[in-house]
């Protein structure tokens, strides 16, 4: 069958590997935050991927006009798919549920574009041909069994049915919030970047609400997790969302600038860096990348990886710069909840 899946732009390649190594799966292409992929696995497996933040089965695909005469377009897309039906079934298999009737909802988005109707007038079009195609279905505005999504995007209507729920891309362990909290797909991301092994001593130096920590603990197996922060309520949410899971785990409240940790005893660092206009200027910023950059640089082991996401890649480049033993690998961009970041990946040299 064929399926696509959202994430977090700047993230599809990550994404696309953890389908194909979970799923068996064979690549289908991408587009901005968006990977397309064809798999035999049941529909369950695929509500278990980290990394993506909904994941639906493919109804239709194609070009629709900016003119008027893209509704119509659309609507006749919707109606004629002969995916449609197996893309009902492989939602009922992934989320079985005792039902009278079957309810469906439809949502419209748009990314850009010059269409000459709004969204609304493409959700009544895409509910008439439901409604023609599935006459003894109930429309209702919320809370359906079935989510029928539809996404414009560059002269393009891609169609699904939404196989996930909001605890995909939202989890269920998040209790205790913090500031700048990270998306635990995005988190689950650049745990799969710093290639996590069984044995690794894994370290997020400022934790937050614990969420790379978590996305680690559940990714599979590790030595250890370690995790701290300088503000005592994020070690308090670290410890409340993670709660008697995970172990062994040490979270302490530390600064990142002088860890208490001994040189080379950690495999990995992920770490989400303070970064955008809420947590200061950039002058502000110096010291703590700087401090963060030279013990990153002391714990981490010959051949360990880093992994950073910040929206600072000058003053993040700057501050290891200082330290010839690690190399910057790869850095591309990505987009947090509408805001461009960095996401960085070092090495340390293995003759250190």
């Amino acid at each position: 069958m064929q399926f696509y899946a959202f994430v977090a732009p700047g993230l599809e390649e990550i994404a696309q590997r953890e389908i194909a190594a979970h799923l068996a799966a064979e690549r289908q292409g991408q587009q901005r935050g968006v990977v397309f992929f064809a798999t035999d696995a049941p529909p369950q497996a695929l509500l278990e991927l980290g990394t993506t933040e909904d994941v639906f089965a493919l109804v239709a695909r194609g070009p629709v006009a900016a003119g008027r005469e893209g509704l119509a377009q659309a609507g006749a897309f919707v109606a004629e798919s002969p995916l449609f039906a197996d893309a009902v079934g492989a939602q009922r298999r992934a989320r079985p549920k005792r039902i009278k009737r079957i309810t469906y909802r439809i949502v419209a988005q748009r990314r850009s574009g010059q269409q000459r109707y709004v969204r609304q007038e493409m959700r009544r079009a895409l509910q008439q041909a439901v409604a023609w195609r599935f006459p003894r279905w109930k429309y209702v505005a919320e809370r359906a069994l079935l989510e029928v999504w539809a996404l414009e995007a560059a002269g393009e209507l891609l169609c699904g049915v939404r196989l996930s729920d909001q605890t995909m891309r939202h989890r269920t362990y998040k209790v205790a919030q913090v500031e700048a909290s990270l998306r635990p797909t995005v988190a689950r991301a650049l745990v799969l970047l710093s290639e996590p092994a069984d044995g690794d001593v894994f370290l997020d130096p400022m934790c937050g609400a614990g969420t790379i920590l978590i996305e680690r603990g559940l990714h599979g197996r590790y030595a250890q997790l370690l995790g701290g922060d300088i503000r005592p309520a994020a070690v308090a949410a670290t410890r409340t969302n993670i709660g008697p899971r995970y172990k062994p785990i040490a979270v302490r409240q530390w600064d990142a600038r002088d860890l208490p940790l001994a040189d080379g005893s950690v495999d990995r660092v992920v770490c989400n860096l303070p970064f955008g206009k809420k947590m200061g200027e950039r002058q502000a910023l110096r010291p703590l990348y700087e401090g963060f950059a030279r013990e990153v640089a002391r714990v981490l082991k010959p051949g360990g990886v880093a992994v950073c996401l910040t929206s600072e890649r000058t003053l993040l480049a700057k501050a290891f710069g200082a330290w010839p033993q690690l190399y910057l690998e790869r850095t591309f961009p990505v987009e947090v909840l509408g805001q461009p970041a960095f996401c960085c990946k070092l090495k340390k040299l293995a003759e250190y």
